[in-house]
């Protein structure tokens, strides 16, 4: 059964109705809290039952994330017993070729359902402060929460996922043609760039030129927002907001 399915058939309607304990229940599943090393989840089937273990120390966003991702394989990949999850993962778990991508695509829509997280982000911009508030009302992860105001938001932008400076994962809104591809690394020009150099967090949105992180070349002459925050494991996820469309538009044209 598909989250969406799940979300239908319960008559969830707001953000507040999401019970992940419930709907696990709901799914032969059941969620219990206890201290983990080493892992943030893991979850053991048996037939037609399950148990989902969560990291009881973590923060309640990440718990519930952890939950619907680990349900996720529950519903997915039943036949085989038992799979774990660590924090530093589910991050970088959004590449396109990684197995793990099913688990979080199933959990983002379970948690952030795209008919009640449109009507909640409807005209929010593409900011961290606008991620942070989304993923607050809907109790989530700031990195599944920014790639659905990227997929289902009302502008055009891009979600990007650093490693020790590197590209691991992107993923672009449907407004974004194909040809905007990002750099494997951001260039000088960029935020991202400047919180790997000084080891800050983050320095809020900032119009950069497109070509500090686009391959494509005449990038250099348009402005993208970029917005991008460091963890604690220095990786970094940066939003890229086309405030000013004209990129957008003039490729467009020329299609």
């Amino acid at each position: 059964m598909s989250a969406d399915n799940i979300i239908k058939e319960l008559g969830i309607s707001e953000p507040a109705d999401i019970d992940i304990e419930a709907i696990s229940q709901y799914c032969n599943a059941t969620v219990v809290y206890e201290r983990l090393t080493g892992c943030e989840a893991r979850i053991v089937g048996n037939a037609d039952r399950a148990i989902i273990t969560v990291n009881a120390d973590s923060r309640r966003g990440r718990q519930r994330f952890s939950a619907a991702h680990e349900l996720g394989h529950w519903m997915r990949d039943r036949n085989q017993v038992g799979f774990s999850c660590t924090n530093a993962l589910f991050r970088s778990q959004w590449g396109a070729l990684n197995p793990e991508r099913g688990a979080n695509e199933f959990a983002a829509d379970l948690l952030l359902p795209r008919t009640i997280f449109g009507r909640h982000a409807y005209a929010s911009p593409v900011t961290l402060a606008a991620v942070r508030e989304l993923a607050w009302k809907f109790d989530t992860s700031l990195a599944a929460t920014a790639i659905r105001l990227v997929q289902h938001g009302s502008f055009p932008a891009m979600v990007i996922y650093l490693s020790q400076g590197v590209r691991k994962w992107f993923v672009a809104g449907p407004d974004v043609p194909s040809v905007l591809s990002p750099r494997e690394t951001p260039s000088r020009n960029t935020v991202a760039w400047e919180l790997m150099r000084e080891g800050t967090e983050e320095s809020g949105p900032t119009a950069v030129q497109a070509d500090g992180w686009l391959t494509h070349p005449r990038a250099e002459c348009y402005e993208v927002v970029e917005d991008s925050v460091r963890f604690r494991d220095a990786s970094i996820l940066s939003l890229l907001w086309w405030k000013n469309e004209k990129q957008i538009i003039d490729l467009m044209d020329e299609g």
